[in-house]
């Protein structure tokens, strides 16, 4: 597994001499974060979010206080029958001396830590939407011995697939599969409206500390949580200025967005709630990449999305293209060692008209790009109402994601036990296309999610090597027109 990071950002206008050379001694990941940073700092301290703190009293049932997210995720269940596109898998294959019970012992404490790990999603008969959390209780791994006659991996997708009810629970289904002798895959799966790529570090962290102290016979050195994810759900709910501030600016810089990407497809679109996904993977040289970014004092992120943009748009055929990306939505650092879906979506929009040079594509990337993380606050569904009439329950705003995962999940540190990371997926998705990109030693490793039921696989690898070509093109002049630096890579 790995976390999806906050894209970062460099602030306009030139930087010092000493600045400069502190940050080119930084690496791209420190970078991104450092310009996230330094790009929350430029919004008026008197227009910030206020700090989260304790709002809520100790029960077990509230209303009128999910978080944005939580409510976004609730609609996507209730009317996209289920899709496991929403299903979070963290799987490790374990090599070595188990201690079953220790584990359990491990899941429970982190049970009992976090209540958003524990609650469930109950529709009232008046039609209030509540979240009840439930006592810590016995949760524990379910042992499974594996079918000699079926793939391990094909037990792992069907554990992954199977359905949640989110009014019963409970959201985090956590199995051990034995496959021989001190051979195991650990594999949990966990809804997304209970957590997000951070949460899933947190989780892997806590339990690595847990299961090491109830092996010895101690207890867990875990920091006290002064907050809960509750906490931060009302918090948000109490935001409505800002969130209206915010909403306001979005207005604006979404007026006349297109209703759709409008990609040519290799089959005609049908109405679903079901949406079949498939990927392919490619790895390429990241060094024309980085090159671009320490040229034109922008970020990877930004030139990733430059490129990505201009593959979309030559295959849509227009000029002015939004693309969704993740923001991690704990700007208050209280938050970070909480779990729960504090994630958010940021709209990128790039308009490259006029046929502008890569590095003048950049500089209006960059624009965007500051501008958008200093309103990132505002939960996305709001932006997109706004910004375009709702067809059915998806927004079709977005239509196409990039996520740049520049840093990896912890891995589980099991005393006695090897544990490797393993990557499962399903096939579901949420966006016509999406690119996961994640960073490597010196290379950048594609995974283009697609949906399976509008492209072929051949159509996404061109769009991947269209990429890939586009970014080593520019690099090497980016002051060449955008149309002779993609026109060769067609």
């Amino acid at each position: 597994m790995t976390i999806p990071t906050t894209p970062g950002h460099l602030a306009d206008g030139p930087a010092g001499t000493q600045s400069s050379a502190r940050l080119d001694a930084l690496s791209q990941a420190k970078r991104e974060l450092f310009a996230q940073r330094l790009a929350g700092r430029r919004t008026d301290s008197d227009s910030s979010p206020a700090p989260i703190t304790q709002l809520r009293d100790q029960k077990s049932v509230w209303s009128n206080s999910l978080s944005p997210a939580e409510e976004r995720f609730w609609m996507a269940y209730t009317f996209e029958d289920q899709s496991s596109a929403y299903h979070i898998p963290i799987t490790f294959r374990l090599s070595g001396s188990l201690d079953v019970p220790s584990l359990n012992e491990a899941l429970r404490t982190v049970m009992a830590r976090h209540e958003i790990l524990r609650t469930r999603y109950e529709l009232l008969p008046a039609g209030e939407l509540t979240a009840v959390v439930d006592e810590p209780g016995t949760c524990t791994f379910e042992v499974v011995d594996a079918d000699p006659d079926e793939d391990v991996r094909e037990s792992l997708v069907r554990a992954t697939e199977k359905p949640f009810d989110l009014a019963t629970g409970p959201l985090l289904r956590p199995l051990l599969l034995r496959v021989g002798d001190d051979e195991y895959f650990l594999h949990i799966t966990v809804h997304h409206i209970i957590t997000d790529g951070w949460s899933i570090g947190n989780l892997i962290e806590e339990l690595s500390v847990a299961y090491g102290a109830h092996v010895r016979g101690a207890d867990p050195d875990l920091p006290e949580l002064p907050l809960q994810y509750r906490d931060h759900a009302i918090w948000q709910r109490s935001q409505t200025e800002e969130f209206a501030r915010q909403a306001d600016y979005w207005k604006q810089a979404l007026s006349g967005v297109p209703h759709e990407l409008g990609l040519r497809t290799d089959r005609p679109r049908e109405s679903r709630v079901m949406v079949p996904g498939k990927s392919v993977t490619v790895t390429f040289p990241k060094a024309a990449a980085l090159n671009m970014a320490r040229q034109t004092r922008t970020t990877l992120f930004m030139v990733l999305l430059a490129a990505y943009s201009v593959v979309l748009g030559r295959h849509a055929g227009r000029e002015d293209v939004v693309v969704g990306t993740p923001v991690a939505g704990r700007q208050d650092p209280a938050s970070e060692p909480l779990m729960g879906c504090f994630i958010n979506t940021l709209v990128m929009r790039t308009d490259f008209s006029g046929d502008p040079t890569f590095r003048e594509l950049l500089l209006r990337v960059r624009k965007w790009s500051l501008r958008a993380y200093e309103n990132q606050s505002v939960p996305f569904q709001q932006v997109a109402d706004s910004a375009i009439p709702r067809t059915g329950v998806r927004s079709t705003l977005i239509q196409a994601w990039l996520a740049l995962q520049n840093f990896h999940n912890p891995t589980l540190e099991f005393p006695g036990v090897e544990a490797e990371d393993v990557f499962v997926t399903t096939d579901a998705t949420k966006f016509d296309v999406t690119y996961y990109i994640t960073e490597l030693d010196d290379q950048l490793e594609l995974e283009v999610e697609y949906d399976s039921s509008l492209f072929d696989e051949s159509t996404m690898r061109k769009f991947a090597a269209e990429f890939a070509d586009g970014l080593e093109a520019a690099s090497s002049d980016p002051d060449r027109k955008i149309s002779e630096i993609f026109k060769e890579n067609r």
